[in-house]
């Protein structure tokens, strides 16, 4: 883009504040994960951002500054984040466009979902990554390894609720969800209802990739995918693009990478030969049955909640549980068992997520009752209840797992269930709220 004839609009950017260097200043992320960039702005340079809107060249803005704001920017201070933007692809424009295309076309053609967390969010070498996901069970706040042989008594899992939260933050609620699920499901086939968080055309968006880890690939099941696209009546796939840099299906394929390895993989590593890694731990054969894994974004129920009503009747919504239903009981009556994995975190408040002030202890009890009482209505296997649990006060609390929920719940008609952990990461910039639920 030619700084001096270009008049720049910032695209639709994720923005919090933080503090850099003593100073408060503003996080630019892309929230389509498009590019990795990440610019600390500080909010003296604000007024500058704001005229980026494309009606403004670089001269004209830094005119605008001084008359409108009498702010006297240095000409090289708005070419200088101006080059920061543009090389960030935080810039609208035909250069955007044409790179943007490139990278959809691109991941589009390819067979695999690479790894875009490993070595960030976790550790990208294998034995570091077992290790890594092992401590999570075994630390002091950590359930323990799967039982060898089962939990005595325990019923056979319909479907599971586990965080997207990294992994630092949410280990041993990971934990205590898969632990559960090694030990109590007894499913060929993991339906995965991941959070999307960023926009999407659809609610429901459907991949046939393999999705890879540093364990390795974990292969959707084209088979069940194929029926699932064909029993809809719309594109499950226009929104495919979205799966590529979500980290809520990620996080749940390397977990159940690490709990169901390769068959090589089992016989093969050390873990197995000593009898202490998953695959010995965990219940039945869960160390070396293939499995395959149906990884389902979910959309923003956002203009249910805005409305006043439910997404109960809905054309798009109905028509997805209808065939997500009927596709699950055709494969299970072909004897593939089928488990649900809802990816989903509960409440996000404070500053970071667009609340005025920051979080304080009364607030952390009043979102353990608000949380407690959605889970109550989960356990209950009562969509509707669940979902006006949140939606009554037009969703104050954030609760990203809105949507994934009330879609397991919908197709588990009759599932009832209980409450692993629930966790709270108490920030009073941005606080998240998470948990495990199991249902039978």
């Amino acid at each position: 883009m030619n700084a001096e004839n270009s008049r720049p609009r910032l695209r639709s950017l994720d923005i919090a504040p933080t503090e850099h260097e003593g100073q408060e200043a503003l996080v630019l992320r892309d929230p389509l994960h498009l590019s990795d960039a990440i610019l600390v702005v500080p909010m003296g340079l604000v007024p500058i951002l704001r005229l980026m809107d494309g009606a403004h060249t670089l001269t004209e803005i830094r005119q605008e500054c001084r008359t409108g704001h009498n702010l006297d920017f240095p000409e090289e201070n708005i070419r200088d984040l101006f080059s920061h933007l543009e090389q960030s692809h935080f810039l609208d424009g035909e250069g955007f466009e044409a790179w943007r295309r490139g990278m959809v076309d691109a991941y589009l053609d390819a067979p695999v979902r690479p790894s875009f967390l490993a070595g960030q969010s976790y550790d990208a070498d294998p034995d570091g990554l077992r290790s890594q996901l092992e401590g999570f069970f075994t630390s002091g706040e950590g359930p323990g390894l799967p039982e060898r042989n089962g939990a005595p008594g325990g019923k056979p899992l319909r479907g599971i609720v586990a965080p997207h939260i990294d992994f630092q933050r949410g280990g041993a609620t990971f934990a205590c969800s898969y632990r559960a699920l090694a030990e109590r499901a007894e499913a060929d086939i993991f339906i995965v209802l991941g959070t999307v968080h960023s926009p999407t055309q659809g609610i429901y968006s459907l991949t046939l990739k393999a999705f890879e880890t540093p364990l390795g690939a974990l292969e959707a099941d084209v088979g069940f995918v194929d029926t699932l696209a064909a029993r809809y009546s719309e594109d499950l796939f226009r929104d495919e693009f979205a799966q590529r840099g979500e980290h809520s299906i990620e996080f749940q394929a390397v977990f159940l990478r690490y709990i169901y390895p390769p068959a090589l993989e089992a016989t093969e590593t050390p873990e197995a030969e000593s009898g202490t890694g998953p695959g010995e731990n965990s219940g039945a054969d869960s160390g070396t049955k293939p499995i395959t894994f149906v990884p389902i974004l979910v959309g923003s129920f956002g203009e249910f909640v805005a409305g006043g009503r439910s997404p109960a009747g809905d054309k798009e919504v109905e028509g997805f549980i209808t065939a997500l239903r009927e596709t699950a009981v055709e494969y299970e009556a072909r004897g593939r068992r089928v488990c649900y994995l809802a990816s989903v975190d509960l409440a996000h408040v404070g500053p970071q997520f667009g609340d005025e002030r920051p979080v304080d202890e009364a607030q952390l009890r009043a979102l353990d009752e608000a949380d407690r009482a959605s889970l109550e209505a989960v356990c209950r296997g009562d969509a509707e209840a669940f979902y006006w649990s949140v939606a009554t006060d037009g969703d104050a609390r954030k609760v990203c797992g809105l949507a994934p929920i009330y879609t397991m719940l919908r197709v588990l008609e009759g599932c009832e269930g209980e409450v692993l952990r629930y966790s709270q990461w108490p920030d009073p910039n941005g606080t998240v709220t998470f948990c495990s639920v199991a249902l039978s």
